[in-house]
């Protein structure tokens, strides 16, 4: 639970609301810093951000690559701070699907290689998985407060 309320807090703050502000009154134009919409289907979810908040984490991303001697059959790599484990142990990445979309998609570890994750399963080859930011789109995916 310490986890969960460390990812919400983190991504609270990226956003620029501080515990203190985060229930009080904003301005009613301005909008929530992401939303979450519901992929049918499916368990996952697409987060979806405002320019500010994308900003204010600092989202960054890098295309999935071939691994070194890769003829096409699998053992894609992606940085290892791109990898984000669930509850359960399972592994995930983000993907910059469109604009400031991100959808989290399995991925199967076949190796970890210094900085890198060579997979065994994960998105195609230049798909932008996000480095940066990936515990903030966790947390808002999975509604984590921070106020538990």
């Amino acid at each position: 639970m310490f986890k969960k309320n460390l990812l919400a807090a983190g991504l609270a703050a990226a956003v620029g609301c501080v515990p203190a502000s985060c229930g009080g009154a904003a301005d009613p134009a301005d909008p929530p810093p992401a939303s979450v919409k519901a992929i049918p289907g499916s368990q996952v979810k697409e987060v979806l951000l405002t320019a500010r908040a994308e900003q204010r984490i600092g989202i960054a991303t890098q295309p999935v690559r071939a691994a070194a001697g890769s003829s096409g059959g699998g053992r894609e790599v992606i940085p290892y701070s791109a990898v984000v484990y669930d509850n359960d142990g399972s592994t995930w990445t983000y993907v910059n699907t469109t604009g400031r979309t991100f959808v989290r998609q399995p991925i199967v570890i076949n190796a970890i290689q210094g900085a890198d994750a060579i997979l065994d399963r994960g998105p195609a080859i230049g798909a932008p998985v996000v480095t940066v930011g990936a515990p903030e789109l966790l947390g808002t995916e999975y509604d984590i407060s921070g106020e538990q």
